[in-house]
């Protein structure tokens, strides 16, 4: 009982024997040197630091957003928590995630713990009672912690804190014993990051805890008690914008001890395409030709854009997951139909893969006036309209009459954009081809998007049905 509350520091002089994988080891040596008895700020601003001296980005993660990790940067340095705030797929989770591998792959800990204690210097009662009594101590490793937190206006003292009792070591209970301690979410975030989703669905007395956690690195509970343990961690939270719907208050102590850093939507096209990419389920497959990419995140951004008409009736906006799941529908819509690579046939003949990835990730304000449905594909159409009017701009306009002519033969009766082929035949149409596909499995595609274009944006080709095209002097 006596070191309970004792701040316990373990050096050469004063140490048992380590053990680790059944061999006894020199903690202080070289070897291990950085695997124990530092911070975990001081493990972040260091590889922090590192990162800066070799000019490299410490958050590749993170597409963009240069100036959120500018300040990240500097809230980490200075030894600061942080609370993202922004609407949900923007990437703050994500961006935790990238903090946290700033700390070592792996650390050392009291073999057995719980919460993972430093051996040189130990929170729990358990392990300051080992490093102190034994002649032996075994170690182990554990790996880099992220602890995710979800916000529960449920949440209870013990689920956050965990269940601690004192009573009970009066009693003779072993410290180990489940009964004195089992640790809850916050004390398991020891020696790592401690997130935070939407920190204010947390109930207001739970947050008045944290308030000691982030200037004290302690706990005391709703009766007084201290938790006799400093907990070692980083927190990083989230939160949707105040007017969001559903968003809790989080009282304004708490926000005093975190840094704020807004997070938005990606600023342009080509970064909403490259986070798609990157966070695709459906990794192989069908090829995503270009126009298809940007097609789809225009569709996203559009939906974003409160100066499109149609999109000043979307109340709750898609985020990056939608774009996300609009590459991963179209691209198993084409492999299940057996393509090497997309095409505008596979988004379904009312666009179903557009609404399937939508539905879910938008609401409107009049659903009586317009259905969501209807929105869907009227963005759609916009987006399209956008990425062919880029493709028919790419038609040289001194080539645009010998491709014509090419067209008129070509599609003299009306071609199955799935069935077609031959196109090496016709000189202008197969140069003009190549100058829109990148690789020869692209050039069905690139096909279908010319016809779909030159109907667009002149009128020269009609559209007769689902992936059927014919040159507009044709007649049935």
């Amino acid at each position: 009982m006596e070191y309970i509350f004792e701040d316990v520091v373990i050096k050469p002089s004063n140490a048992p024997k380590f053990v680790l994988n059944g061999e006894e080891v020199d903690i202080w040596s070289e070897e291990f040197l950085n695997y124990h008895s530092r911070s975990i700020v001081e493990y972040v601003r260091d590889a922090i630091l590192e990162y800066e001296k070799r000019g490299e980005d410490p958050f590749p993660e993170i597409v963009g957003k240069e100036v959120e990790k500018e300040m990240v940067k500097n809230a980490l340095m200075s030894g600061s928590n942080i609370l993202f705030r922004g609407r949900k797929g923007y990437g703050k989770t994500t961006f935790s995630k990238a903090i946290a591998k700033l700390l070592p792959e792996k650390l050392l800990a009291v073999k057995g713990c719980k919460i993972g204690c430093d051996p040189t210097h130990p929170s729990c009662f358990s392990c300051k009672k080992k490093l102190l009594e034994n002649d032996v101590v075994e170690l182990t490793w554990i790996p880099r912690k992220w602890i995710r937190i979800a916000g529960d206006p449920m949440m209870t003292t013990r689920q956050l804190i965990g269940g601690i009792s004192i009573q009970k070591i009066r009693e003779g209970y072993d410290l180990d014993h489940p009964e004195v301690f089992t640790p809850g979410k916050i004390l398991k975030a020891h020696r790592g990051i401690a997130y935070f989703d939407e920190l204010g669905a947390i109930p207001s007395a739970l947050q008045t805890l944290l308030h000691e956690l982030l200037e004290e690195k302690q706990i005391t509970t709703p009766e007084g008690d201290i938790i006799p343990m400093k907990i070692d961690t980083i927190v990083i939270a989230s939160t949707n914008p105040a007017n969001y719907k559903g968003v809790s208050d989080i009282k304004e102590p708490l926000l005093d001890r975190m840094e704020e850093i807004p997070i938005g939507p990606p600023e342009t096209l080509e970064e909403e395409i490259e986070i798609g990419l990157r966070n695709m389920s459906l990794k192989n497959g069908a090829i995503l030709p270009e126009w298809h990419l940007k097609t789809l995140a225009r569709i996203v951004r559009l939906a974003r854009c409160k100066e499109c008409r149609i999109s000043s009736v979307i109340e709750l906006e898609p985020s990056c997951r939608a774009t996300i799941k609009l590459f991963d529908h179209l691209r198993a819509s084409a492999t299940r139909k057996g393509r090497e690579c997309a095409m505008l046939i596979d988004y379904g003949k009312n666009y179903e893969i557009v609404k399937l990835a939508l539905r879910s990730r938008m609401e409107i304000e009049y659903e009586d006036e317009i259905s969501k449905d209807d929105v869907i594909v009227k963005l759609t159409e916009e987006a399209l309209n956008k990425t062919c009017s880029e493709i028919y701009n790419r038609i040289p306009r001194e080539e645009f009459k010998g491709l014509m002519n090419d067209l008129a033969e070509f599609c003299f009766e009306p071609v199955d954009v799935e069935k077609v082929d031959g196109f090496e035949n016709f000189e202008y149409l197969y140069r003009t081809l190549l100058l829109i596909a990148k690789r020869k499995e692209e050039l069905k595609s690139a096909f279908e998007i010319l016809l779909e274009s030159i109907k667009r944006c002149t009128g020269l080709i009609e559209k007769v049905g689902f992936g059927r095209y014919v040159y507009a002097g044709y007649e049935a």
